[in-house]
């Protein structure tokens, strides 16, 4: 099997070593300075100069004005991410034709540059890693501006560099110079030859997680997960990210890496501890590699929750992940040869082998990436062939592993297949006998819980109906006593002061001031009288003892003879009542009475009290109407006066429920508002309702409904 593994792995290594000869080619691979000033044949280029703009808010304009001067390279250390830094170079092409170039720099959050040619025409171009690709004046992960300049002409750069963030801050600028055909050249190589070490990633990938889907195991998942992230993080560093998987979103290119590296971190750990069996054999590891498990969430946590609050930590990062990404490196060098050759575990040979390039290759990139070694061919790409060479012997140790779990699951499954057989009817029938009681006792709590919820609904119910009549009863019993001890007392007083001054001064009195105090002191029983009667009617209507008679009524008579009980009031004041009865079809050769459909005495009392209030806010000597007409189904009867009117606010208070307004008449005549409120309460009992329209000083309309019956009378 182990034969059979290296044939298939044969065109791996080969491509290794391919990958190592282009790598050696594009290290050698050169592009031309042009900071310090550069001469050829073709093109000239003067020595950059530059400003600093600490307050980053010029313009180009107010720039131009500015002094540009040379600087060493300690003058770029203290700028801060927020600062802009100009460069202004000049370029002359001296050749016999024109040229397209690219200018290129480090990466820059932001890289813009003003071209002013020889007839002054400025241009403008940008770049910068903060951009989108399409947006970059070269589509490519370099910063660099594409510009064209004819033969023997002169050209002026306006360079400026914005951060934005901590990472694309440089303690120095480089400026270089290269054709276009030379960029696409270079950048077909870096294609090709990256392209083949990610293909190889991708194969290595795809291979194992087949062979994940094959036999279950746990350990080959967390270990495609480690090629995947690793490829991803160089697909990033190499500008594959945001020229192929992520263009559009140049901020996650940003901060991707604080999040892909500390995930690569704990994929690892993860595969060391279920290919070593570290919990099991190796429990002092175990716990160091729980504990980088722990720094490797926090680090990814911490750089998610800057990637979503855009929280600027991305320098600290880079030293954080570094340490933590070497540390998880070297442990797991360490619990590989600790289990080999203390355990005597075969597989983890494998391991030891597979990782010793890598760990050395890695902490060589992480000491370059933190700037504590120089760019190099050993320090850029040891790392890769690291990976590769892992990749391939590492899938040689899990099959290795693979076997040998293979044989000790045989054994294991022999002796779990004994014990289960003699387990297996016990289980089956102590199940059986907890199933059979767990039912019993669902069915008796369901039962209970159902008999308890029908008791709690109807107590529920029964205190519902209690609140509402105790809150009935107690309205009912604060008005009477507001009439019994307000306006009950008061119509008593005044008629036993009118008898005090009959009985002990008769002999005293005139017959006109005997004839007045008799008037008065019947006026007073007449209002007392009605007093009571409108108290005894309201009080069976909310103890619900007024019994509800629906008949059928004429509506004049009705109105007849309500305005004959109420005719002597009427005259005391001077006012004349126009009654007004429209028939349902007067124009028809069968007359029909208007005829409604309602309790008798309720509709007398609602029209009796309608008139009295008429005619108390009406002046002396005017005019109060009473009008009936039938409208669809319905009868509204209309009672109009002249009076003093009332306010929007007394009207939406009087069609409140339950609640009374007490008010003088024109000439003082008191009142308790009960006539009014039980007035609204049958109106309501006879399915209509209250209607008031009215204006202050010129009178008020008070409309009610209730329902129509047609009868027909042949005249």
């Amino acid at each position: 099997m182990l034969s059979s593994l290296h044939n298939k792995f044969l065109p791996v290594m080969i491509a290794v070593i391919l990958l190592m000869h282009a790598s050696l080619q594009l290290q050698a691979q050169k592009v031309i300075n042009i900071e310090a000033g550069r001469s050829t044949s073709a093109i000239t280029v003067d020595k950059a100069t530059w400003f600093f703009d600490t307050s980053g808010k010029l313009s180009f304009d107010e720039i131009k004005k500015r002094p540009f001067r040379s600087v060493d390279r300690s003058a770029f250390v203290s700028i801060k991410k927020d600062n802009n830094i100009w460069a202004r170079l000049t370029i002359v092409n001296r050749s016999n034709r024109d040229r397209e170039g690219l200018m290129l720099t480090n990466k820059w959050g932001n890289f813009e540059t003003f071209i002013i040619s020889g007839n002054k025409d400025t241009s403008h171009a940008v770049s910068g890693s903060l951009l989108a690709l399409q947006q970059r004046s070269q589509p490519s992960n370099l910063n660099a501006i594409k510009f064209f300049i004819s033969k023997d002409e002169e050209q002026i750069f306006y360079l400026k560099f914005s951060a934005g963030y901590s990472i694309y801050t440089h303690p120095d600028i480089t400026l270089q110079l290269t054709d276009q055909l030379s960029f696409e050249k270079n950048d077909r190589q870096r294609l090709l030859w990256q392209g083949l070490f990610f293909g190889i990633i991708l194969v290595m990938a795809l291979y194992n997680l087949f062979i994940l889907f094959a036999v279950k195991d746990i350990s080959y998942l967390y270990y495609v997960l480690s090629i995947v992230s690793i490829g991803l993080y160089f697909a990033f560093y190499y500008g594959f990210g945001i020229e192929y998987l992520w263009p559009q979103y140049p901020l996650w290119d940003t901060f991707c890496f604080a999040i892909i590296n500390p995930f690569t971190g704990l994929v690892r750990i993860l595969f060391t501890r279920t290919y070593l069996h570290t919990p099991r054999y190796l429990p002092i590891i175990n716990k160091i590699l729980n504990l980088l498990a722990a720094a490797c969430i926090a680090t990814l946590l911490t750089g998610l929750g800057c990637f979503l609050l855009q929280v600027d930590l991305l320098k600290p990062l880079i030293i954080v992940i570094g340490v933590l990404g070497a540390l998880v490196l070297i442990m797991m060098l360490i619990a590989g040869i600790v289990s080999y050759y203390i355990d005597q575990y075969e597989p983890a040979k494998y391991f030891i082998a597979a990782n010793i390039l890598l760990v050395i290759g890695a902490i060589a990139f992480i000491m370059r990436e933190t700037g504590l070694m120089t760019d190099n061919f050993f320090t850029r790409y040891l790392i890769q062939y690291g990976v590769l060479i892992q990749a391939v012997v590492l899938s040689l140790g899990l099959a290795s592993r693979l076997n040998r779990m293979r044989l000790d699951l045989a054994v294991e499954t022999l002796e779990r297949e004994r014990i289960e057989l003699e387990k297996e009817k016990e289980k089956k029938e102590l199940i059986q006998k907890q199933k059979y009681e767990l039912q019993q006792q669902i069915k008796e709590k369901t039962a209970d819980l159902l008999l308890k919820n029908e008791m709690l609904e109807e107590t529920v119910d029964q205190l519902k109906e209690s609140e509402n009549k105790l809150s009935q009863l107690n309205q009912v019993k604060d008005k009477l006593f507001s009439v019994v001890s307000h306006d009950l007392r008061n119509p008593l007083a005044t008629m036993q002061s009118f008898l005090k001054l009959i009985t002990e001064h008769q002999e005293k009195l005139s017959e006109a001031e005997k004839k007045k105090l008799f008037f008065e002191a019947q006026q007073s029983l007449d209002n007392l009288n009605e007093l009571l009667y409108n108290l005894l009617q309201w009080s069976k209507s909310q103890m619900n003892l007024l019994r509800f008679r629906q008949d059928k009524l004429n509506v004049r008579s009705i109105i007849e003879g309500a305005v004959r009980l109420v005719q002597l009031h009427a005259h005391m004041k001077q006012i004349s009542i126009k009654v007004s009865v429209k028939e349902a079809h007067e124009d028809a050769p069968i007359r029909q009475e208007l005829t409604a459909l309602a309790d008798k005495d309720m509709v007398e009392f609602i029209i009796r009290n309608l008139l009295s209030n008429a005619i108390k806010f009406s002046q002396r000597k005017s005019e109060v109407e009473i009008k009936s007409f039938a409208e669809e189904n319905i009868i509204i009867i209309e009672i109009i006066d002249r009076g003093v009117g009332l306010s929007e606010s007394k009207i939406k208070k009087l069609l409140e429920k339950h609640t009374t307004i007490t008010s003088r008449g024109t000439e003082k005549e008191k009142g308790t508002g009960l006539g009014l409120l039980i007035s609204k309460e049958f109106i309501e009992k006879n399915g209509g309702s209250l209607k008031i329209q009215s204006e202050p000083g010129k009178g008020s309309v008070f409309s009610f409904s209730m329902p129509l019956y047609l009868s027909k009378v042949i005249t």
